[in-house]
């Protein structure tokens, strides 16, 4: 059966895999002679597909349980994973990366959704005390790749990665079936979805953040590496937001309870924008790293916020479903265009132009956010 200790398993593995991957993949691009527009654009396919692949999946996921969709998609991923390696043309990648996405977007939404319907059974534990087991994953790799890729060719990310979710399997089967982790399905429709106007905007709230945080996601490997950077000193920068986001999942549950969703996303946002300023009025990597510290607070916080905060907007039987478009609209519409507006953004400028203008983006979320709370007040958000 489904135990907190195999949650916990999933997401340490399941972390390492996406960050050997995601934390080294923008410079193996570089490495093989991509150009910042042709890594923008692959970037920005990654991420487009996001919001109907990942609804799709969370449909299914509602229906069937969670745990057998989840499974399809981990080796479907590992495959993919396997092969991208080989495809080294720009033109090829721009046909395989799709598919890769089809079927690696889900993962981590589906992850999420598990670990909420176990917390939801079991009672005592959280959201946040099973997540922070996927940044400490994500850590440990990104700090053991950027070292592993100083002495070995960087290509061998690739059968790394695929190992790394292969090795996820074992905990997502179970002969005895306790608890399946379905909902009393019933479909979230996309004319559901559009009469839900607090979640519409929300999303499109989500949405914009995820514009905002495309140059931290996507491309802060690049930034270090403009300012002459290793792959050990990449490696040690996104350990260090990771190993940021372990107490502070805790901490933002702590302060969900105090505070509510709307005041841990408040300070999720105007710490992003702090960040921003930073890295554009200071580029030097000893201060970047410094400044990767706040990952906790702008990452964490606002995922614990808005996970908790959609969990109110849509019925309990439509859970994964509800999970899957908070990934959709921050990764899928988000991502896509930051990523999009980034990679052209660095044929023409820096990428410390390119936080500089980030930070007053930034500070434009944090205002419509307001805006948005002050019309629909977390406590009162219902389905219309």
């Amino acid at each position: 059966m489904m135990t907190a200790l195999k949650v916990r398993v999933i997401y340490l593995l399941m972390f390492m895999a996406f960050a050997v991957w995601r934390v080294f993949y923008n410079i193996y691009l570089d490495s093989i002679g991509l150009d910042g527009s042709q890594i923008g654009t692959i970037n920005a396919i990654m991420q487009s597909s996001i919001f109907i692949v990942v609804a799709i999946w969370g449909v299914y996921a509602d229906k069937r349980g969670i745990r057998p969709i989840l499974r399809i998609a981990v080796i479907g991923t590992a495959m993919a994973i396997g092969v991208l390696g080989y495809v080294t043309n720009f033109w090829w990648l721009l046909v395989f990366i799709p598919i890769v996405t089809f079927f690696y977007h889900p993962l981590a939404p589906l992850t999420d959704a598990l670990a909420i319907k176990f917390s939801m059974v079991e009672g005592k534990h959280s959201y946040g005390s099973f997540r922070l087991w996927g940044s400490l994953g994500w850590a440990i790799a990104s700090m053991a790749g950027g070292y592993l890729f100083l002495h070995i060719d960087i290509f061998y990310l690739f059968p790394i990665s695929a190992v790394l979710f292969l090795l996820v399997l074992p905990s997502l089967s179970t002969k005895k079936k306790k608890h399946t982790f379905t909902a009393n399905f019933e479909k979230l429709t996309f004319k559901q979805v559009l009469r839900n106007k607090p979640l519409i905007y929300f999303l499109s709230i989500i949405s914009l953040y995820g514009i905002v945080c495309s140059p931290i996601n996507t491309y802060l490997n690049l930034y270090f590496k403009e300012l002459n950077g290793d792959n050990s000193t990449v490696g040690l920068a996104y350990a260090i937001m990771a190993f940021s986001e372990l107490p502070l999942f805790l901490i933002g549950n702590h302060l969900l309870k105090k505070m509510g969703a709307k005041t841990v996303i408040y300070i999720a946002m105007i710490t992003m924008a702090g960040r921003y300023f930073i890295y554009g009025s200071n580029p030097d990597i000893y201060v970047a790293l410094a400044v990767g510290l706040l990952q906790g607070i702008s990452f964490a916080f606002f995922l614990v916020g808005a996970v908790d905060y959609i969990g109110r907007l849509v019925p309990a039987s439509q859970l994964a479903t509800g999970q899957s478009l908070i990934w959709g609209s921050y990764a899928g519409i988000g991502q896509t265009v930051g990523n999009l507006v980034i990679g052209f953004l660095m044929d023409i400028t820096s990428l410390v132009g390119v936080m500089k203008l980030s930070a007053w983006a930034a500070l434009a979320c944090f205002a419509l956010t307001i805006l948005y709370f002050k019309r629909y007040k977390p406590s009162l958000a219902t389905t219309e």
